[in-house]
């Protein structure tokens, strides 16, 4: 059995290559049609509506003697965690894509998922026949976007075993030395993903189908499995009668009908192809199952050796569930809960306290398949309000944290070090406690609960990830530990690390590949930035290809923007890239208005038992209390601690001792906020301060020249007859005002229309005037420079973009608007008059003072009627 998955980035055409294979095996005696809504793997109704694939389905079928699976995957990306989860039961993965559009932002992400599942690949170039298709450009594209070792498996390549060769370092060797490279040789390349053979074809014209079957016949083996009972459960589903199904990829042994999984017995063994199925009483390693009597089970659990995967596509946006008033929540719940049984990637929460159902997921599609679920199944409407992007939280650095929860005959205490892990990674857990400081059972409870719980930030609240978090110390008492005690502890110390650990709030962004005119690169670029995109490339004449990242909030509704300035000739993609470090963290933060102390449900503090009374200990005095040392840090001594100056508030502390101790006696001992001043500080010297007069920095001016230009009548005039008239009448008036200011000047230009244009600077009279480069705004250029500059100079710009100084601002240079500028410049011409006129007078107010006879000498010695 050959289990192989077919992927492809919407509209590549991956439905009708499943089509077109099932006819080319005899599985289908005619071939059906997306846009038909006649294919064989498109049974949904909802998916028949929207001419997409939504969740995986299997088609079976034979090529020559042996078994295949051909499994259908969901391609728009809202969908992408269903796809995810059936990358773990593939033997063979063929990504499709679309020969008139190339490799899309989408593809990106599927191939390195691919990869990371280690699953062998071929890339399938579907729509040759499209006007748009150029075979050099798209295999060019695929071996800089992808991997350099795709290789051309057509049949006009005479070079094929040269270039796998070239993927192996013992091929090379072999190939120089003269022999052949084997089938083997390439069966190896292509299994241990050195190599990715390309087919370039059309799946509706039925063009080199053959090539593809023949590449699997030729190059790819089915799998060997162990004995051992093993494998995943990848999916949930419900047949017409309301029978449960857990579809199952078994990675080893055998299972029988009523054999127990999971302490539950199962019922029935299915095998689906399409929507029929065949039931049997075996199932064996490499099958794809579906059984039913599993009533706990979850996609993505596993049983046997098979590790669980990690999901890497995660849910991006949040919304509250709301149904007509007549509607029960408490009576609908359980119903609701099949229906995201089926699709496990949105996540829902129930609030019973506030009656309020949250859900998190992928996009718009995803909002309109639940709509399309509930009323289908239960005859009712719903709606999605309050939407937001969904943050998560993370830590830099390490800390440890320590949990001990001793009410009365209760006892744990466990010690858990916080670290920084790999972006996506999620948590991970890290065991290095031996059997000797805490026993088997209770070691595994702790992996089990830090495995299967969501952690709380202490930023906004948000979920705790890409973190490690190693167990580093436990303890456990014989008589006196129970079943749910380690569970407290786990969770307080998580939370104690946390409230001293560098928190750092992360948030959803998204790859994108834009296509756009060039005459519309500038303002592309400039909205780009303003949404604080990041590593922008782009390339091309006529039409620019423009990639990047950027925060999922401010890019997501972008496509109707770009349709609307460009005209409809615009287009964008876009992919998940992860989770990365909160643009604006500041403003959410305060917006989110979150006090971690006051989380009851999600507290640092810990539990303890003295003279049989269990007493709370707040989070900032556990380590007072704590039973087991610290592993990973050193407390300080408590004669090291010092009281930290904090303004005068700490001048008069001394003095207000007796006083708090008489509040605390009467209303209670006072909890102190969160901040650093709780953690253990060693005693430093106090620094006295001398105020220092600022050094003075050289000043530069930066402006905006067509934004002058255009705002001044004068110029503006001028620019109408010619342009070049007005650059440089700016530039004399600005030589003028350069003399009588103490500026460096730099006046900008936009050059960024013009064709292979570098950036050009020229200096007239020590004002240095830059045109950009092409492709480059002045805004641009302006902000770029204000940035490098500002750390070693004082800058003031001029400019009325509205934009341009938001950013500016934010930048910390001094801003003038073009108004302003201008009646600078003026004044400054009437000052610099005024003052050469004064000059001049003041020069002849000594001749002004003689007597009338000294001055007529004085005038007849200058006209040369008398000798001096």
């Amino acid at each position: 059995m050959i289990n192989i998955g077919v992927l492809a980035h919407v509209d590549a055409g991956k439905t009708t290559l499943i089509e077109a294979i099932l006819y080319k095996t005899g599985k289908l005696r005619k071939m059906g049609r997306v846009d038909f809504g006649d294919s064989f793997l498109d049974n949904d109704e909802y998916e028949r509506k929207r001419g997409i694939t939504i969740f995986s389905k299997i088609a079976a079928t034979k090529l020559e003697d042996i078994d295949i699976n051909i499994i259908d995957t969901p391609g728009h990306v809202d969908f992408s965690a269903e796809m995810e989860r059936t990358l773990s039961i593939l033997d063979i993965a063929i990504l499709v894509i679309s020969g008139s559009d190339g490799v899309q932002s989408h593809s990106h992400t599927l191939f390195r998922l691919i990869r990371e599942a280690n699953i062998p690949t071929i890339i399938f170039v579907n729509k040759i026949d499209s006007d748009k298709f150029d075979k050099e450009k798209v295999l060019e594209g695929l071996k800089k976007s992808l991997s350099n070792n795709i290789i051309d498996f057509s049949k006009i390549n005479k070079n094929i075993q040269e270039e796998v060769a070239s993927c192996d370092e013992s091929l090379i060797e072999k190939f120089i030395e003269g022999e052949e490279i084997s089938k083997k040789d390439i069966s190896f390349c292509f299994e241990t993903l050195k190599a990715f053979p390309v087919v370039f074809g059309s799946a509706l014209k039925l063009i080199n189908i053959e090539e593809i079957l023949e590449l699997i016949k030729k190059y790819f083996h089915e799998k060997t499995y162990n004995d051992k009972l093993s494998g995943i459960i990848y999916k949930i589903k419900y047949d017409e009668n309301g029978s449960r199904l857990s579809f199952i990829k078994l990675t080893g042994g055998s299972i029988y009908v009523k054999d127990t999984l999971k302490d539950e017995k199962i019922n029935q063994i299915r095998f689906y192809d399409g929507e029929k199925y065949s039931t049997k009483d075996k199932g064996v390693a490499g099958d794809i199952i579906a059984v039913t009597g599993l009533s706990k089970s979850q996609a993505g659990d596993t049983f046997g050796d098979t590790k669980k995967p990690v999901t890497k596509l995660l849910p991006v946006l949040s919304y509250n569930m709301i149904f007509p008033e007549e509607i029960s929540l408490y009576q609908i719940y359980p119903k609701l809960l099949q229906i995201f049984d089926e699709i496990p990637e949105i996540k829902m929460e129930y609030n019973e306290e506030l009656e309020r159902i949250k859900v998190n997921l992928m996009g718009e599609v995803q909002i309109d398949l639940i709509k399309s679920l509930i009323n289908e199944r239960l005859c009712i409407s719903c709606d999605f309000v309050d939407g937001g992007i969904i943050y998560k939280e993370s830590i830099k650095g390490y800390i440890e944290g320590v949990g001990h929860f001793e009410p009365l005959k209760h006892y744990a205490e466990v010690h858990i070090l916080i670290s920084e892990g790999e972006r996506g990674s999620g948590i991970t857990f890290i065991n290095e406690v031996s059997d000797d400081e805490l026993p088997k059972n209770y070691q595994s409870q702790v992996k089990n609960i830090i495995e299967n719980s969501k952690f709380r930030g202490v930023l906004t609240g948000s979920e705790l990830t890409d973190v490690v978090l190693t167990l580093v110390a436990g303890r456990a008492h014989e008589k006196h530990t129970e079943g749910g005690d380690f569970l407290e502890a786990v969770n307080r110390a998580v939370r104690h690390g946390l409230m001293y650990a560098t928190s750092v709030l992360l948030e959803p962004y998204y790859d994108f590949e834009i296509n756009i005119p060039m005459n519309c690169l500038g303002r592309l670029l400039n909205d780009l930035n303003n949404m604080n995109a990041e590593e922008i490339s782009y390339e091309g004449s006529d039409t620019v290809f423009v990639k990047g990242f950027a925060p999922t909030i401010n890019i997501q509704n972008y496509g109707s923007t770009l349709l609307s300035y460009t005209k409809g000739l615009g287009q964008i993609t876009f992919g998940l890239k992860g989770f990365l470090p909160c643009h604006n963290t500041g403003e959410i933060i305060n917006e989110v208005s979150y006090m971690a102390e006051f989380d009851t449900k999600n507290t640092a503090d810990s539990l303890f038992c003295s003279h049989g009374e269990s007493f709370i200990v707040p989070w900032s005095e556990v380590f007072n209390y704590m039973h087991l040392p610290l592993k990973k840090f050193e407390l300080v001594k408590e004669e090291e601690k010092i009281e930290t100056v904090r303004s005068t508030y700490d001048a008069s502390k001394a003095d207000s001792e007796e006083l708090m101790a008489i509040f605390e006696r009467t209303y209670g001992k006072i909890t102190r906020r969160i901040g650093d001043w709780d953690a253990p500080v060693k005693k430093q010297p106090e620094k006295e301060y001398v105020y220092k007069e600022r050094e003075k920095r050289k000043h530069y001016l930066l402006v905006d020249g067509y934004n002058i230009i255009f705002a001044s009548k004068a110029l503006n005039e001028l620019a109408q007859i010619n342009i070049d008239a007005a650059r440089d009448r700016l530039v004399e008036l600005l030589i003028d005002y350069k003399a009588y200011k103490d500026y460096e000047i730099i006046l900008v230009f936009d050059a960024y229309r013009l064709v292979n244009h570098p950036t050009e600077v020229q200096n007239f009279a020590g004002v240095y005037v830059v045109y950009t480069k092409t492709a480059e705004t002045a805004d641009q250029y302006i902000e770029k420079t204000t940035h490098e500059m500002i750390k070693k100079y004082d800058v003031t710009v001029a400019t009325s973009d509205g934009i341009e100084q938001i950013i500016i601002r934010g930048k910390g240079a001094i801003l003038i608007s073009t108004r302003e500028f201008l009646k600078d410049l003026e004044d400054t011409k009437e000052a610099f008059r005024k003052e050469h006129i004064e000059k001049n007078t003041a020069s002849n107010r000594l001749f002004d003072s003689l007597d009338e006879e000294l001055k007529e000498k004085i005038e007849n010695i200058r006209l040369g009627k008398e000798k001096p």
